[in-house]
């Protein structure tokens, strides 16, 4: 009973050093084969009071580099009470984008599937492209993602990093969100669907409406994205593919206050509750292998027969963090966030042992 301490953190080494090998070979196994699929595709964008957003966003739209006569851009206004919907006609009566106007949302159906799904209705292409008001796609992001699918492939994730500011806390967002797009990329090495970002996502149409949308989905106020990618995986027979390259990277800002990261938090975390029981499982005892290596190292300072030991399990865990963020970075040319890797370090284990909880806990909503 004495040793269990010790076999605690064995098993956690193990268990925590086989996720991070299993991203690490899923990442390094995506091979973005490019084809000459060009179909028509459609941008669909859900957006709410986004009056300081949307021109930059439906700017950044109409500069796409496919060809205009194949791409369709889409608007769903979400009851939106600022000037939004006077920056859409202002748009419409110089180009050629479609707007929805939303009224009113059903009680207990989340605002943004409906949204985005009333978009894809009235979509015509073969395509659907999603982002977010508040973001400004590059303008070769559809030339270089359509021919990322490939006849077998039904989905592409594309890459969501934060824009970079001097602040040391947007830093360690900033790599702490390449952590989740290890994840997300890791998993879909293996073809896996765990995570992924709704403001860089694209997916057959044909794949939309043979998972039926959303509909198996609308309980949760989040999970447009990685609860949809999960659907997908689980009821067709698609691959799903990941877009390595940094032109089709999407940025947004970062939360500006640990207020706001907590309320984003809570939104993203609360999708967790309708994981796939495996996915669940493989997060939470990663996260608390984290957590019992932190213990076990604290607990050798009193018992000084496990400092060797525990300090090596330490360096082990540390070595095989960094590894993983460096493999991420480097891919996106973002190695000198690594800098900050010893604070982010610490910034992790408060992350998920304290503020992520707290998206398992009561109700979350949609900005009002």
């Amino acid at each position: 009973m004495s040793e269990l301490p010790l076999i605690l953190a064995l098993i956690s080494i193990a268990f925590y050093l086989s996720i991070l090998t299993f991203l690490i070979t899923g990442f390094l196994r995506i091979k973005n084969k490019e084809t000459g699929f060009q179909p028509k595709v459609s941008v669909v964008v859900a957006a709410r009071n986004e009056e300081h957003n949307l021109k930059n966003c439906l700017t950044s739209l109409l500069m796409q580099t496919y060809p205009k006569n194949l791409t369709q851009i889409v608007v769903v206004d979400d009851r939106s009470t600022d000037d939004t919907p006077n920056i859409l006609k202002q748009f419409n009566s110089k180009h050629d984008v479609l707007t929805i106007r939303i009224s009113e949302i059903q009680n207990g159906i989340s605002p943004k599937k409906v949204a985005l799904h009333e978009g894809i209705a009235h979509a015509n292409g073969e395509l659907i492209f999603t982002t977010d008001a508040d973001c400004t796609p590059p303008k070769d992001w559809l030339t270089q993602t359509v021919p990322l699918f490939q006849e077998d492939v039904g989905l592409v994730i594309g890459p969501a990093p934060f824009t970079e500011e001097s602040k040391l806390g947007n830093r360690l967002l900033c790599l702490d969100n390449f952590a989740t797009a290890l994840v997300a990329a890791g998993a879909t090495g293996w073809n896996v669907g765990v995570t992924c970002s709704g403001r860089n996502l694209a997916y057959r149409k044909s794949v939309f409406e043979q998972v039926h949308g959303f509909q198996k989905i609308n309980h949760s106020l989040s999970g447009d994205d990685d609860l949809f990618l999960q659907t997908v995986k689980k009821q067709t027979n698609w691959k799903i593919n990941y877009s390595l390259s940094p032109n089709t990277s999407i940025t947004s800002s970062a939360p500006k206050s640990l207020a706001e990261y907590i309320v984003q938090r809570r939104r993203h975390v609360s999708a967790s509750k309708y994981y796939s029981k495996p996915i669940q499982t493989a997060y939470l005892f990663f996260n608390l292998a984290n957590l019992l290596l932190f213990g076990f190292l604290i607990f050798s300072l009193f018992l000084q027969k496990y400092l060797l030991i525990a300090m090596f399990l330490f360096g082990a865990k540390l070595s095989a963090d960094f590894l993983s963020l460096y493999v991420v970075t480097r891919q996106f040319d973002k190695q000198h966030l690594l800098y900050f890797f010893p604070l982010w370090e610490i910034f992790f284990l408060l992350n998920q042992t304290i503020i992520s909880p707290l998206g398992l806990i009561g109700k979350v909503r949609w900005k009002e």
